[in-house]
């Protein structure tokens, strides 16, 4: 059996379609929960520089890019890819670009819970990689996303959050412990991200 720890030396993020058309108006309650943390997974990946890679349907029509919050934090080393099919391990230029990654972890965000989020992971998870899903990152228009979580679950992939993947990340409160290519990247993240304002992030509703 492998171990579910998370390893910052084996592990990449992946954001799935966090477009605006799909974090539109149609989208149910508020996304301002889903949209800060994203953003501050984006500059976690950042930070940490961990392998990051985002996907977009149809970016050129109406669906469109990243939200502008979210487009000044993406990660400067971080790669971008269109996709047409709902799982992303089917494009092929993906699939490569995740096994140049040289990662056995991956940790998943994005939309829609219950399409494009739960054929992706368990394509991951058929790569032979080890999913963690941020369920408080995901988005969907399905008000009742639980299924698709549970066949995920099911499926191998491991339940998570932001914070509980900031906090393995980081492992100590010992800022001398951490690596030193990551204390001098950490000024412009902790200007953002500090432990207080990740305590009091908008509140967020499991799915049902």
């Amino acid at each position: 059996m492998s171990s579910a720890t998370i390893h910052p030396d084996k592990l990449g993020i992946m954001l799935i379609d966090a477009q605006p058309f799909f974090l539109g108006e149609w989208m149910h309650g508020n996304k301002d929960p889903v949209l800060v943390r994203l953003e501050r997974l984006l500059m976690l990946s950042d930070w940490l520089k961990l392998p990051f890679i985002a996907t977009f349907e149809h970016p050129v029509d109406e669906k469109g890019w990243l939200p502008e919050r979210l487009e000044r934090m993406f990660p400067q080393h971080g790669q971008r890819f269109v996709k047409k099919t709902f799982n992303c391990c089917s494009e092929v230029p993906i699939r490569n670009a995740i096994t140049k990654l040289l990662i056995t972890q991956v940790a998943v965000a994005g939309g829609e819970t219950d399409v494009c989020i739960l054929q992706s992971s368990l394509g991951l998870i058929d790569m032979g990689l080890q999913v963690f899903l941020l369920e408080d990152c995901l988005f969907t228009s399905e008000r009742h996303a639980r299924p698709a979580l549970d066949r995920m679950y099911h499926g191998g992939v491991i339940p998570s959050t932001l914070k509980t993947l900031y906090y393995e990340l980081i492992r100590t409160v010992d800022t001398e412990a951490r690596p030193r290519e990551w204390m001098e990247r950490a000024r412009t993240f902790e200007e953002f991200f500090k432990f207080p304002q990740l305590e009091s992030l908008p509140p967020w509703e499991p799915a049902s």
